[in-house]
C-alpha cells in the first residue's frame, strides 16, 4: 500500500519538474524583474531557478532522503519572493512555471503555499502532534499572520507615498537641448517595442530623487505601460545616445517617435509628461 508520504513526495516532484520544463521551453529571465532582482543577475538566476527545480524534482522521485526538505526550502522561497513582489506594488506577473501567462499575484501566492504544504507532507509525514507539537505550530501560524499582516501595513504605507510623489509642482521641466528631439525618431534602445506609449525612465546609482520615484515608475508599468527604465551604471552608452543631462529624466515615445521629455520628479510630473506627448500626437494626426 502506498503511504500519503510517498503519493505526496512523487505529487512534488512532477509539480517542479514540470515548472522547469515549462521555464526552459519558454526562456523569460525578464520574469524576474518584477521580484527586484538586478538586470545583470536575471539569466543567472532564472537558470539557477530552472535547474535546482528540476533537479530536486528528480530528486524527490528517485527517493533521495533530504530532498522532500530541499523542496520544502523552494517552496518557502516561492512563497517569500511572491510577497516581496506584492510589497513591491506588483499585482500580476508570469511567473513561467505552468505556461506563459499572467496571473493575479494573490492566486500565484495562494499556489505557491499550497506547495510548500504539498512539499511539507512529503518532508513530515502525518504523525499525530504532541502537546507541544500543537503549541509550536499555534506560534508559527501566529508569526505567519503577523507578517502578512506587516506586508499589508508595508503595502499601505507605499500606496500612500505614491499618493504624496503626487504633490508638488505638476509640470515636468523640458528643455530643447537635454534629451532627444522631439518629433524625432527615438534612438535605439533595447526594449523599446516602437508602437504605442512607453516611457523610458533613466535613473542613476545613490540618486536620491531616482529612488522617490521608482514606486511611481513602477506604479505606470502595473497600469498598463510599458516601462523601460535605464541604470546609468548599467547603460552609460545608452545616457550618452540619448543625451540625457542628469537624473530622474524621462522620456514619452509613441509609436517610436519622441514625444515629451524632461526632468520630472514626482508621479504627477510624469503623468503630466506623458499627456503633454499623448496631446502633441494627436494635434499631429489632426
Amino acid at each position: 500500500m502506498v503511504d500519503i508520504e510517498t503519493i505526496a513526495r512523487v505529487g512534488t516532484g512532477m509539480v517542479l519538474i514540470w515548472a522547469a520544463a515549462a521555464k526552459g521551453s519558454a526562456w523569460g529571465p525578464e520574469r524576474l524583474e518584477p521580484y527586484g532582482i538586478p538586470r545583470s543577475l536575471r539569466t543567472s538566476s532564472y537558470m539557477g531557478l530552472a535547474l535546482a527545480e528540476g533537479l530536486v524534482g528528480v530528486a524527490l522521485l528517485v527517493g533521495l532522503p533530504k530532498a522532500p526538505l530541499a523542496a520544502v526550502a523552494l517552496g518557502v522561497v516561492f512563497v517569500g519572493a511572491l510577497l516581496r513582489a506584492h510589497v513591491r506594488g506588483v499585482r500580476r506577473l508570469d511567473c513561467g512555471c505552468f505556461g506563459s501567462k499572467e496571473r493575479p499575484i494573490e492566486l500565484l501566492t495562494a499556489r505557491a503555499a499550497g506547495f510548500t504544504a504539498l512539499a511539507s507532507l512529503s518532508a513530515f509525514g502525518t504523525p499525530q502532534p504532541s502537546r507541544s507539537t500543537l503549541v509550536f505550530i499555534a506560534l508559527a501560524v501566529l508569526t505567519l499572520a503577523v507578517v502578512v499582516l506587516g506586508a499589508l501595513v508595508f503595502a499601505l504605507y507605499r500606496q500612500v507615498g505614491i499618493l504624496t510623489l503626487r504633490l508638488g509642482p505638476g509640470v515636468p521641466l523640458e528643455l530643447a537641448e537635454e534629451g532627444p528631439a522631439i518629433a524625432a525618431p527615438a534612438p535605439d534602445l533595447d526594449g523599446l517595442q516602437g508602437a504605442g506609449h512607453e516611457l523610458v525612465a533613466f535613473f542613476s546609482q545613490g540618486c536620491r530623487l531616482c529612488r522617490q520615484l521608482s514606486p511611481a515608475v513602477r506604479a505606470l508599468a502595473n497600469e498598463g505601460l510599458p516601462v523601460r527604465v535605464v541604470y546609468e551604471h548599467e547603460e552609460p552608452q545608452v545616457f550618452e545616445h540619448w543625451s540625457v543631462p542628469g537624473t530622474p529624466f524621462a522620456v514619452h515615445v509613441v509609436d517610436g517617435t519622441v514625444a515629451a521629455k524632461g526632468t520630472a520628479n514626482t508621479l504627477e510630473q510624469l503623468e503630466a509628461l506623458i499627456a503633454v506627448g499623448g496631446a502633441r500626437v494627436e494635434r499631429a494626426a489632426a
